[in-house]
């Protein structure tokens, strides 16, 4: 994907330089369009752009069946979070053909004498999405040469949900450039993630699954925690053993994933108790690379004691996050403090 790349410096400068910034470059470009942006809406990513159909999938244990009962950490073992953000707004429609500007951001906070600082530089791109086939030639070559940092939505994946009509449609566009404005904020996240794991020893919280980042493996010091679940894992019976997990209990480890070498462990943990009648509240799942031996099937009993105690102790450690309560966030029972102080200091630096 190409787009205009800009590690950006925590100051009030950045923050101006977003959407209406934007609309005045392309002024020129968008003459007698459509392109009366509202900056007091919503944004894309408030839309509900595809329903997906909750479900079980299957996964290999790799711990025996029973809660775990895990104690709070007496002090932190977490040192660093990290998270991204994106934001995306229709600028413009061309013959029916959407617009779309985005910016997608990261950042890494770290603990520092009970403070949360910034680790090294927060990176923020700023995209504009359009479908070229959509805009024509001369369009194009006239929004490249504004400088806008394009981006065709065109080369968005194709699941094969959609046939070539229905691709016109200005809602599937649409979710085309959603599409690619979450990949691009993945893959800042990753590139700070692997940035991290290369230099530092300290364990690194981050917000979601880390199947996708090559960049991390047993060695490194980095865990990936999942607060939605539209997708359980186990058969049945372990299902319903955690749903059933009490404040405080983990569920026991297992594989996730199709192919066995690129597969993450992972385990379920319950949070904070279940005050309301939702079996998903408070409810936390863990990924981490598992060592090698541990995919094995005669894998050594050392192997496995020592991967237990480390879930054992991650486990803890994130019970010691609970406070302070990441409130008024409506996810506040599954979004750790320090994810959203990395959210807060985001959005603060993007504007509006």
């Amino acid at each position: 994907m190409t787009s205009d790349v800009t590690v950006a410096a925590p100051d009030a400068r950045q923050a101006s330089a977003s959407l209406t910034q934007m609309m005045r470059t392309l002024r020129p470009v968008l003459a007698g369009l459509d392109a009366a942006p509202d900056l007091r809406g919503a944004p894309l990513e408030r839309l509900t752009m595809r329903a997906e159909v909750p479900g079980v999938a299957s996964c290999l244990p790799l711990e025996a069946p029973g809660a775990r009962a895990v104690p709070p950490a007496v002090s932190p073992v977490v040192d660093a979070f990290l998270d991204g953000i994106q934001r995306s707004r229709v600028v413009a429609h061309v013959h029916g053909a959407p617009l779309v500007f985005a910016t997608v951001a990261a950042a890494i906070r770290e603990r520092i004498d009970r403070r949360l600082l910034t680790w090294e530089r927060p990176l923020v791109h700023r995209l504009l999405l359009a479908s070229r086939v959509a805009l024509g030639n001369a369009r194009w070559e006239q929004l490249t040469e504004s400088g806008a940092p394009l981006v065709d939505i065109d080369t968005a994946p194709d699941d094969g949900a959609v046939n070539a009509a229905a691709a016109w449609h200005p809602h599937a566009m649409r979710a085309r450039a959603l599409e690619l404005v979450a990949l691009e904020r993945e893959q800042l996240e990753r590139q700070l993630a692997a940035a991290w794991c290369a230099r530092e020893a300290r364990w690194l919280w981050i917000d979601g699954g880390v199947s996708g980042n090559l960049a991390l493996d047993a060695s490194t010091s980095a865990f990936g925690v999942v607060k939605s679940h539209n997708t359980l894992y186990g058969d049945a019976a372990s299902v319903r053993a955690v749903l059933a997990l009490r404040e405080g209990e983990r569920s026991p480890a297992f594989l996730v994933g199709h192919r066995p070498r690129r597969a993450v462990a992972s385990w379920y943990l319950r949070w904070r108790a279940p005050a309301t009648h939702d079996p998903l509240f408070g409810l936390l799942r863990v990924e981490v690379s598992p060592p090698a031996a541990l995919l094995d099937a005669e894998c050594p009993p050392a192997v496995r004691d020592a991967f237990t105690a480390q879930c054992d102790r991650l486990s803890s450690g994130m019970l010691c996050e609970r406070l302070p309560v990441s409130l008024p966030d409506h996810r506040w029972d599954t979004l750790a403090y320090g994810v959203h102080a990395v959210e807060t200091y985001l959005h603060s630096l993007i504007g509006p």
